[in-house]
Parts: C-alpha cells; structure tokens; sequence
C-alpha cells in the first residue's frame, strides 16, 4: 500500500537530512554537511551512530502517523525514510515493528502510553473467542475466511470467551 502524502513528506524530510552531526549543532531542516561547509563541526557521528539517530527520528514520527493512519505500513515508512529494515540474512526485521508503542497493531495515543478503548470486538460463527482486532495472532491463526463478526465490547453473545489479546495488559 502507498504511503499517504504527509508520511511520504515526512519520510523525505527525514531521509534528505544529514544527521551525522545532529547532536552537536541545531541546524534548518534539510540540514547537509556538504551544502553547509561553513557551519562544519570537528566532531562527526560513525556510519552506525548516524543510522541509530535516523532510526530513532523515524520511530518517533511513525508512532503518530500509526495512531492517525489505519492504512499506515511501518515498514514503507522506515524504507522511504532510509532506514535499514532488513535483517543480515535479507529477511524483514522484526526489531523496526517492535520500536513502536503498539499493542496487537493499535497505537498507543501520541505522547502517552495510553491505547484508546476498545469500540469493537471480533470474532467469526466458527470461533470460540472473540479478539481485540485482526491483528491478534490467535485470530489469524484460527481464521478460516468465516465472515467477520463484530461487537460492541459489552455487547458480545456468551457463546463466545474473550481471547487473550482482551486480557493482555495495553501498557
């Protein structure tokens, strides 16, 4: 899925910024040693150090782009914003997913470790549970394409005991 426009924006701005000195100078946004050689600090971040920065920058503006974006892919983001997301074997790794606050792929509220309430629940005819989103990994490991039921939390028939993902602490 295509990033929306303002996550694209936010990915270019931060992939065109050199962030190899970020913590020895406050500079405009865009920031480039090479176009600024008149402002060059002495000391430089290592290649590792630079990429740890940026990582951190794009955790932060994806953590508010998850939370106002449902269609939002973490993934593209950290890939538009010049993030490494694969791992040494060339599989996607986990570890960019995980530096969000999220809680069964819903975002903490920006700013908080608070989750928004759950609005509604789901569950199929075929199931014994009923889960907190799709994202629950007991729900997509029991799903066998039944149409979706959904409920009001306090709302949810008896036949059905919630899942784990329900009790899981969302903190």
């Amino acid at each position: 899925m295509a990033l929306s426009r303002i996550a694209q924006e936010f990915a270019a701005e931060i992939a065109q910024h050199d962030w190899s000195d970020a913590p020895y100078r406050i500079d405009r946004a865009g920031h480039s040693r090479a176009a600024d050689s008149s402002k060059l600090t002495a000391e430089v971040l290592s290649e590792a150090e630079t990429a740890r920065v940026r990582t951190n920058v794009m955790w932060v503006v994806a953590q508010t782009l998850g939370y106002s974006d449902p269609n939002f892919d973490v993934y593209e983001f950290a890939e538009a914003c010049g993030v490494n997301t694969l791992t040494k074997r060339g599989a996607k790794d986990g570890g960019i997913a995980a530096g969000l606050r999220t809680w069964f792929g819903q975002y903490a509220q920006p700013g908080t470790w608070i989750y928004d309430p759950l609005v509604e629940v789901i569950t199929t005819d075929t199931s014994d549970c009923y889960h907190a989103t799709e994202q629950c990994d007991m729900f997509r490991n029991g799903y066998k394409g039944a149409p979706i039921l959904r409920f009001s939390p306090d709302e949810v028939p008896a036949k059905w005991k919630p899942c784990t993902c329900i009790k899981a602490p969302r903190a």
